[in-house]
């Protein structure tokens, strides 16, 4: 396909709304500089230098759809606490609606806190994570506001991405309602354990090892990338599938088709591969629902990720450095 037409995918961004449903979380990173040991336990005494907070998991995806210059509406949970307004905030001035997002008071904003040190003109290295929420099925209460704010919205988004991290949020009554909705509109869904759980729907966009995951208890230890996706859009009724490989690149599958195995682009040696499958399937899907094909849209997708994994800690990529992409590598 001509370059040309790539960038009239991407300018089409921003005539869509994209529905993002999932675990919504608040990435907390603490920088420090060594210091000393502890008298009290034989651990690091770090001192504290800055702090930096940033949507991760589905709150990512939403960052990345709005960074690509197109509407999101966000669909989630938050805890009634500092964290959940934090993490409401910073999504509303990256443009996102946040109507959707419902408050349970009785359980935290899920929060993964990360704390990184290194000396002066060094880089700083992941000394210790703290994760704060634990994986909560939805009341039926929940369950029934999410699905009349799906209905509600509904009519007006062209794209639903779901991003579930496995904290509970995506329940099957509310995997029922995208799978109906993908009767209208693509739906992707980028799943860390349940690939499965998301039948009928557009697409799922594993990475190679939950793609393994996939063949090893579905069919029968099967190891081969290019058989399980294959098989993947049969088993779960899908127009198609994208299983990602680091710097291997990436593999898409589309029924009818043979499998398009894409390279990786820019430095196969990434700085930061955290958020990176949030930046696929968001670009991935966002393409597919202004007209892309699925290897024209796992390109542009490629393309985002070599943006993203060359950044620190959870990040998105800009429309413009889409388009920068797009010209130095397509």
């Amino acid at each position: 396909m001509a370059q040309k037409a790539y960038m009239e995918i991407v300018e089409s961004f921003s005539d869509c709304t994209v529905g993002v449903v999932g675990d919504m979380i608040l990435d907390v990173y603490v920088f420090g500089k060594p210091a000393r040991l502890s008298r009290e336990a034989p651990v690091v005494v770090v001192d504290f230098e800055e702090e930096d907070v940033r949507p991760g998991g589905a709150a990512n995806a939403v960052s990345n759809i709005c960074q690509l210059g197109a509407r999101a509406v966000a669909l989630g949970v938050l805890g009634d606490d500092p964290h959940g307004l934090q993490l409401r905030r910073i999504l509303s001035a990256s443009g996102a609606n946040t109507d959707g997002l419902f408050v349970q008071k009785k359980q935290p904003t899920t929060t993964k806190t990360r704390v990184l040190a290194g000396d002066i003109h060094t880089v700083k290295q992941q000394v210790l994570r703290i994760d704060r929420g634990k994986p909560t099925e939805p009341g039926p209460d929940l369950v029934r506001s999410v699905l009349e704010y799906i209905t509600r919205v509904g009519p007006d988004i062209d794209y639903w991405l779901v991003s579930d991290y496995g904290y509970g949020f995506v329940s099957r009554d509310i995997e029922n309602a995208l799978a109906d909705a993908a009767r209208r509109v693509p739906v992707v869904a980028d799943s860390r354990y349940n690939v499965k759980e998301f039948p009928r729907i557009t697409a799922v966009t594993p990475n190679e090892g939950e793609a393994l995951s996939f063949g090893k208890y579905y069919l029968n230890d099967e190891t081969d990338l290019l058989v399980i996706g294959q098989q993947m859009l049969e088993i779960l009724f899908l127009k198609c599938a994208l299983i990602t490989r680091g710097n291997e690149g990436m593999i898409v599958f589309e029924k009818g088709k043979e499998p398009a195995t894409i390279p990786v682009v820019g430095s196969a040696e990434s700085v930061d591969v955290s958020g990176a499958g949030d930046t696929v399937a968001a670009t991935f899907g966002l393409s597919l629902a202004c007209g892309a094909t699925p290897e024209q849209a796992a390109r542009l997708a490629n393309c985002a990720a070599s943006v993203v994994v060359m950044k620190s800690g959870t990040a998105a990529c800009s429309k413009e450095e889409l388009l920068a992409a797009l010209q130095k590598y397509l």
